[in-house]
C-alpha cells in the first residue's frame, strides 16, 4: 500500500511546491511591471500540470472500487480550483500575450489572487482525498503498482529537465 501512496502523493506534492513558487512569483511581478512576461515564468503549467494530472489519475485508478465516493468527497473543492485555474489561464493569455503596454492594474491583482485560491483549493481536495483513505480505508487495486511505477519514474524525468530549465532563470 505504500507504493500506492508513493504514486499519488510524490507528483502531488513536486506540483505544490512548483505552484507556491509560481504563486510567489505572480506576487513579485505586481513590483516590477515593466518586465513584462520575463517577470513571470512561461509554461509552467505545462509542465507541473502534468504531475497534478499524473497524481489525480493515480488517486482514481488506485481506488476504482471506491470513485463515487471518493468523487463525492472531492468534487466542489475540485471543481473550484478548476474554476480558478481556467480564470488564472485566461488572465495569463491577456496579460502577457494580448495586452501591449505592460502595466500592473486589477487584472494582474485577480491574476495573482487566482494563485492562492487554486492553490489553497487543491491543498483541499489533496487533504479531503487523504482524509477520506485513512478514515474509510477503501480498497486499493494493487495490480496496478508494477505498471504504474515505472510510468511514475517517466513523468519525474520527463518534467525535470523543463522544470530545472524553467525555475533556475527566477
Amino acid at each position: 500500500m505504500a507504493w500506492a501512496y508513493v504514486l499519488i502523493y510524490v507528483p502531488i506534492a513536486l506540483f505544490v511546491l512548483a505552484f507556491l513558487y509560481e504563486t510567489y512569483l505572480s506576487f513579485v511581478r505586481l513590483q516590477h511591471p515593466k518586465q513584462g512576461r520575463e517577470g513571470y515564468l512561461s509554461a509552467t503549467w505545462e509542465v507541473t500540470h502534468t504531475l497534478l494530472v499524473f497524481g489525480v489519475v493515480m488517486m482514481l485508478m488506485l481506488f476504482t472500487k471506491s470513485i463515487d465516493e471518493l468523487a463525492d468527497v472531492i468534487f466542489l473543492s475540485t471543481f473550484w480550483a478548476a474554476v480558478f485555474l481556467g480564470l488564472r489561464g485566461a488572465l495569463y493569455i491577456y496579460i502577457f500575450y494580448v495586452r501591449r503596454v505592460p502595466t500592473i492594474n486589477w487584472m494582474d491583482w485577480v491574476f495573482a489572487f487566482t494563485h492562492v485560491a487554486a492553490a489553497g483549493l487543491l491543498v483541499v481536495t489533496v487533504v479531503r482525498a487523504t482524509w477520506f483513505i485513512i478514515a474509510e480505508q477503501p480498497e486499493a487495486n494493487l495490480q496496478f503498482i508494477p505498471v504504474f511505477l515505472p510510468g511514475l519514474a517517466l513523468i519525474l524525468a520527463v518534467t525535470a529537465l523543463p522544470m530545472y530549465v524553467l525555475y533556475k532563470s527566477k
